[in-house]
């Protein structure tokens, strides 16, 4: 089979939208099942109840555009408190609207394809992948990680090996593999990724990783993940996969079927119906909240895997023999951007990715299991200079003394400091507290916060909007942290 036998066309380009779109909306459905954004009657439901519309009308250039909006409306509500993924899905609507409405005006707004959407927006992703990979991989270069007793990866992989059942070594010399194969794997991944020749080594290693995070408990994102993947295969996997159905009858069977079932209009009302009841039921406790939760876990589960394994299973069969048949490589994805002004998407990530290194915001900024430190006087990257902070916000820092509210009990007993910024928008939102604390050289004390001018005002909207600070551990105890 050679690439010549799968020449491209329109059609493909139509049929990968409707792949995209279906994964994307896979992803939407695993993030919100395990992470609980299941309120019946909050805004974290309609991304759901739109995914649901995606999956039985994939093709559908409504059904998308609703369902990328109302993930990024989710997204700005939540704001700040939003995960990294679901942050780097946000930039990724963002891009997936701004490049619709300049399709649709350049067209007059006449009928526009999924197809023609995909091959702009395709790149973007690409190269937006590429750089929320490279600085998640960075973050990990940093002193603490290569430390076996702080690790995060050890960390990770000691409960991996619980979940396996304690069967995975826990000698120094494991850990100090894991450390390594994480950081070498996690560095090598954009470059691998970028480069034609060791593109398939890269979907291969990329697809493991996340499918053992997956096995970890780490699900949400290792769910988006094969969205992001796939544009990374070749253009010709809708004309592949249609080959692969004619020579498989039990395939083209199955495929005409779900394919039947998915189109009835009963499907996805059946489906909505069933996703608001579940939400319904953990929400008003109907059931035993913990059975509900463990059930719906469990399930999640079993479709991950069922999931991964069934993508991996017909990628291997469409495209294993083009990994030893020099002569059957199919044209690799393009990196190429359609114009210069779409560079403003990966541009975006990454100044999202550097907020920790110039003083900004420390959460979700692909910073994830990485023991990176940079607040204060606790810098411990082993590349980025402390030089490149310009802002001041992590350097104001917060020790809690004594409290009666709960969260500062928890970090006076623990020694964790918190930035100025976090404390008082913590002060500001919680019920009256006393607090006694110390900021710099000076330790006040605060019988009632809500009657304090100071701790019981808002700190700025607008930044208020955007920034988010973690915790600040102390160095001897910066083990994982999200």
């Amino acid at each position: 089979m050679r690439e010549e036998n799968h020449p491209q066309d329109p059609t493909d380009f139509g049929r990968q939208f409707s792949i995209f779109a279906f994964l994307m909306a896979c992803g939407i459905l695993f993030h919100q099942s395990f992470l609980s954004d299941w309120n019946p009657l909050s805004h974290h439901i309609l991304p759901s109840l739109a995914a649901i519309i995606v999956l039985s009308r994939p093709r559908s250039l409504v059904a998308f555009p609703v369902m990328t909006a109302a993930h990024l409306a989710s997204v700005f509500v939540d704001l700040p408190y939003v995960v990294n993924h679901w942050i780097f899905v946000g930039v990724i609507d963002v891009a997936i609207l701004l490049t619709a409405l300049a399709l649709w005006g350049r067209h007059r707004f006449a009928r526009l394809t999924g197809g023609e959407l995909l091959q702009v927006l395709a790149p973007v992703i690409r190269w937006s992948v590429l750089m929320m990979y490279t600085f998640a991989a960075l973050a990990k270069l940093n002193s603490d990680f290569f430390k076996p007793e702080l690790s995060a990866a050890v960390s990770l992989y000691g409960g991996l090996s619980e979940k396996l059942g304690g069967i995975l070594p826990q000698e120094t010399w494991a850990f100090h593999l894991v450390i390594w194969g994480t950081a070498t794997l996690e560095c090598s991944l954009p470059f691998l990724l970028s480069i034609r020749k060791t593109r398939w080594l890269g979907i291969a290693l990329a697809f493991s990783f996340h499918f053992a995070m997956g096995v970890s408990g780490f699900i949400p994102f290792s769910g988006f993940a094969v969205a992001f993947l796939f544009l990374f295969l070749p253009e010709d996997v809708p004309a592949r996969f249609s080959e692969f159905r004619t020579k498989m009858p039990w395939l083209d069977k199955s495929c005409t079927a779900i394919v039947r079932v998915f189109g009835s209009p009963v499907t996805p009302i059946t489906l909505c119906l069933a996703w608001f009841l579940i939400a319904c039921t953990r929400t008003y406790a109907w059931l035993p909240p913990d059975q509900v939760r463990m059930a719906v876990i469990r399930v999640g589960q079993l479709l991950f895997a069922l999931y991964y394994g069934g993508v991996a299973f017909f990628v291997w069969k469409m495209y294993g023999r083009t990994l030893l048949d020099p002569s059957d490589q199919p044209r690799p994805a393009s990196l190429k951007l359609a114009s210069i002004g779409l560079a403003i998407v990966p541009l975006v990530v990454i100044l999202n990715a550097l907020c920790p290194y110039i003083g900004l915001k420390t959460e979700s900024s692909f910073t994830m299991y990485s023991n990176l430190q940079t607040e204060g006087n606790q810098w411990n990257h082993l590349l980025m200079p402390k030089a490149m902070k310009v802002f001041h916000w992590q350097d104001d820092l917060v020790s809690i003394i004594d409290s009666t509210y709960p969260p500062f009990e928890h970090a006076a007993k623990e020694g964790i400091r918190l930035t100025w910024f976090e404390f008082h928008r913590q002060t500001s939102e919680a019920d009256s507290i006393a607090v006694t604390y110390r900021r710099g050289d000076e330790i006040y004390q605060v019988a009632d916060s809500k009657s304090d001018p100071v701790l019981s005002s808002p700190p700025e909207v607008y930044w208020g909007k955007w920034m988010w600070f973690r915790e600040v551990p102390l160095p001897e105890k910066n083990t994982i942290r999200h």
